[in-house]
């Protein structure tokens, strides 16, 4: 894989874990505050309630991304295993072609969606828009590391065939 492509996927990866990472310590931090004031203080803020389900949206759909990249998703070879080689090569492409038709039509649908919701959150006083574009937005995450898979399955087809 040409060098710049590389760097280019390892830069995606990398600011994917930054904002899962990120977003999950402020949605740890806001739970925190929040069952902390309730039990202690006997007192509730109203944004707690807002903010963690932003954060969880946010931090599950980057973090599921980035775990793509790692092949770290559970998965189920069974039938993959009882192929022969050059079926597996087939079947190799044609799930790799239906995950990014998936998360192509993720991305159309759920990036309408988003575009659609014209209501602001109760208390956080911002767009619901900036809840909702996460879907798009880590499905737009994995359809760049599809597209690397394919690149990476293509070399090695090729390295293995001379």
């Amino acid at each position: 894989m040409a060098q710049s492509l590389k760097r280019l996927f390892d830069a995606v990866y990398s600011i994917s874990q930054v904002i899962a990472g990120v977003a999950f310590g402020f949605l740890c931090l806001s739970v925190g505050v929040q069952v902390a004031s309730r039990y202690l203080f006997n007192v509730s803020f109203a944004w707690a309630e807002e903010l963690p389900l932003f954060l969880f949206l946010w931090v599950c759909f980057i973090a599921a991304a980035a775990a793509y990249r790692q092949n770290s998703h559970l998965g189920v070879t069974l039938l993959y295993d009882r192929l022969p080689a050059g079926f597996r090569k087939v079947a190799r492409y044609l799930e790799l072609l239906i995950t990014l038709a998936f998360f192509c039509i993720v991305f159309y649908y759920e990036l309408d969606v988003a575009n659609s919701i014209g209501s602001s959150f109760v208390v956080l006083k911002f767009p619901k828009y900036f809840y909702f574009i996460g879907i798009p937005v880590a499905a737009a995450i994995f359809i760049i590391f599809i597209i690397e898979k394919i690149i990476a399955q293509i070399i090695a087809d090729r390295s293995a065939a001379v």
